[in-house]
């Protein structure tokens, strides 16, 4: 007690701890796992923790792992959790994303907005309109949709919109609710 300023519930196994305004983590045995000498940590997802050096502002961001290894060097404006593999990143206000490793799998600034991976597939736009794109990259729906409606996959289907009309497709882009067909679902 009292040897830190700040500490957040246990997540993962680990705890953010604050000393001095640097952040760290600490196990459940409270040792120092990773010691405070980061601006700012997030929690862990998937074994992998963001951590920003500088300001909430202007910092880089990147990933360190529980032994506090850096994975993804400090180089990112912005850095969203791990999910199915993947983590969005941020740089110069365009979106891409990463692998546990730090590889771009989508490279940033490709898309003008990206979503997070559900059931494997990605939403992304460009130049206003939306599709998705599965681990790889690759663009498996076509870049068509309006935004109102595209939601994630649930169940191997995502509701999508064109023209104010939705409808229904699966995982290769087929309509299964011709889209048009509904005002609303």
């Amino acid at each position: 007690v009292g040897k830190y300023d700040d500490v957040s519930d246990f997540s993962k196994g680990m705890a953010r701890v604050e000393k001095g305004g640097k952040w760290g983590f600490i196990n459940k045995k409270g040792e120092e796992v990773v010691k405070p000498e980061y601006d700012g940590v997030g929690d862990f997802s998937e074994g992998l923790a963001s951590v920003r050096i500088g300001d909430w502002k202007t910092g880089k961001r990147g990933f360190i792992n529980k032994k506090g290894e850096e994975v993804v060097k400090p180089k990112y404006d912005g850095v969203e959790h791990f999910s199915e593999g993947l983590a969005l990143v941020e740089k110069d206000g365009k979106w891409g994303f990463i692998n546990k490793k730090g590889e771009e799998v989508v490279k940033v600034g490709k898309y003008d907005k990206v979503e997070y991976f559900h059931e494997g597939m990605a939403c992304v736009e460009k130049d206003g309109k939306w599709g998705f794109i599965n681990k790889k990259g690759e663009e498996v729906v076509k870049l068509k949709y309006d935004y109102d409606k595209v939601e994630y996959f649930h169940e191997g289907m995502a509701c999508v919109e064109k023209d104010g009309k939705c409808g229904f497709i699966n995982k290769k882009g087929e309509e299964i609710a011709k889209v048009g067909k509904y005002d609303d679902v």
